[in-house]
């Protein structure tokens, strides 16, 4: 359950962090560059139609003269350059060329767009300038400390250093002349309104102040590390916190469900067949203990079964097996005339033809006690096999009226079963019948909304409610608890019902309004 757990802290955390770092291929910077060129294309493309106007209207050399004017009265930065010096991608090239709205991807989120056919492009920025950004930070500060610096003697500069340093948490550097001139050679000089920075090895900005005495102060102002690398990370790390918590939360049950499971099913492997898995109403493992507790069942009845087959069959041999051996043991003797020893060898194969029968019903069983494979299921006109069967019980029973009720529908269209299977329901329930009706059978098949049912009633004795569940075990019989052979050995019906259990059916018994008995297989319309 740990590994499972650090796999998925390990997949809410990657992505989080691939979302964080990514460049091109993040989605999230795609979806802001579309979302920042359909903006600006709804909101700027008047602007941008203007401004491309003015300067076709004017010689190329005075357009950056142009953009300058038009750059003083707005609010967001305006630039104005080759393409191939506004972008640096192949594919922002190639869309800027085809006039197409292209995100530049910087803080100001601006959006460039190629002036006609030309090779100029202008880009407008959303949001403030990093310039413009600055100076709202810094310009207060920067004039408190300039107002402080102003009080300071001139002479006394170098005294004061350390207190104002102290004072306002800032670093201030006299510079030379020679270093002016150095960091303005290889600097960017940065400079809006009356405020001027350069960028250092941090990327901080440090800011260039005059004294009334004419020299230059180098002023920085110091940043806690720790607390802005924590301001980076602190709120990703609570996000990735609060959604392992809340992943983990949502697992917890589902966890202590799935143990519960696997110590179920350890149980039920060792032995303890009552043991069932808990169900919990609206559990996510609901459905998995509802499976495992009916295959539970199914297993057990199966054991239970074959206990039970493996006890009636052990004592159903026995009679023939006996018979077999006194009838062999008399003949061995020599001690019997001709009649006594015709009389046995007919016992030894009534015993021989009660064993075969006994084993050919067995394996009949065995089969239709199995799982049901599907590959046995086939489109079938089961009314042709209905007919037959009757027909033929009726040629073979001639003291017995049979008759059928099917359904017109049902004549003209076929059905996707297990054919075979069927028919020895059929043929089972027909046997039943026969053997208890008077001188009346009838056999029907319906169908409603989306269930069949296969219906076989007589004019016998019926059947006591009491009985109902006993007639489908096996090897029971209510009329034979001698378990006399010759009357069956009582899987008739238990036949039927594994058979009706593999249609997803069932075959339930009540009094028929004949008299007697009324079974009913039922079974759910199938698709192939």
């Amino acid at each position: 359950m740990l590994k499972a757990l650090l796999k998925l802290c390990l997949l809410v955390i990657l992505p989080v962090i691939y979302l964080t770092v990514a460049g091109s291929f993040n989605p999230l910077k795609l979806y802001n560059d579309w979302l920042q060129e359909k903006l600006a294309e709804d909101i700027y493309q008047g602007i941008y139609q203007e401004i491309e106007k003015q300067l076709l209207a004017i010689d190329e050399s005075q357009w950056n003269i142009k953009i300058s004017e038009i750059a003083q009265n707005f609010n967001t930065e305006i630039q104005f350059k080759r393409i191939d010096q506004m972008v640096k991608e192949d594919n922002q090239y190639s869309r800027l060329l085809s006039g197409n709205y292209v995100a530049l991807g910087n803080e100001q989120g601006s959006v460039a767009l190629r002036i006609a056919d030309t090779d100029w492009a202008i880009a407008i920025a959303n949001d403030t300038t990093f310039a413009q950004k600055t100076y709202l930070e810094a310009s207060g500060p920067i004039y408190l400390i300039q107002s402080a610096l102003d009080e300071i003697p001139t002479r006394k500069l170098n005294e004061h250093l350390d207190e104002l340093e102290s004072r306002f948490q800032i670093q201030i550097e006299i510079l030379s002349d020679k270093k002016l001139t150095d960091i303005k050679n290889k600097q960017n000089i940065y400079q809006y309104k009356n405020l001027t920075w350069i960028k250092d090895e941090n990327e901080d900005e440090v800011f260039l102040l005059k004294t009334r005495s004419g020299k230059t102060l180098l002023l920085s102002i110091e940043r806690d590390q720790f607390i802005l690398a924590s301001a980076m990370f602190v709120p990703l790390f609570l996000v990735v916190l609060f959604i392992s918590a809340g992943i983990l939360i949502w697992l917890w049950p589902l966890w202590k469900d799935h143990q519960s499971l696997t110590q179920t099913a350890k149980r039920f492997g060792s032995g303890h067949l009552d043991a069932r898995a808990r169900v919990r109403k609206g559990a996510f493992t609901a459905d998995l203990s509802t499976s495992f507790n009916r295959m539970a069942e199914n297993i057990r009845d199966l054991i239970q079964t074959n206990q039970s087959l493996t006890n009636a069959v052990a004592h159903d041999l026995r009679t023939p097996l006996a018979r077999l051996r006194f009838a062999n043991d008399i003949l061995k003797s020599g001690n019997c005339d001709a009649e006594e020893t015709a009389r046995y060898r007919h016992t030894i194969n009534t015993s021989i033809e009660a064993l075969d029968y006994l084993i050919a019903q067995t394996l009949h069983y065995a089969r239709y006690n199995r799982s049901t494979d599907i590959n046995h299921f086939k489109n079938v006109y089961f009314t042709t096999t209905v007919l037959e069967e009757v027909e033929q019980y009726q040629f073979d029973h001639e003291d017995i009226h049979y008759e059928t009720n099917i359904e017109p529908a049902l004549l003209k269209t076929h059905q996707f079963v297990d054919g075979k299977a069927l028919k020895r329901a059929l043929v089972n329930l027909l046997n039943n019948a026969t053997k208890h009706a008077k001188s009346f059978v009838l056999v029907s098949f319906t169908h409603q909304f989306d269930e069949f049912a296969l219906i076989v009633e007589d004019d016998g004795e019926g059947i006591s409610k009491k009985d109902y569940e006993t007639i489908f075990q096996p090897y029971k019989q209510l009329s034979n608890q001698q378990r006399d052979m010759n009357e069956g050995l009582g899987l008739g019906l238990a036949i039927v019902q594994q058979i009706a259990h593999w249609h997803n059916g069932e075959i339930r018994v009540k009094r028929s309004d004949l008299g007697g008995a009324c079974f009913t297989l039922s079974w759910k319309t199938t698709k192939p």
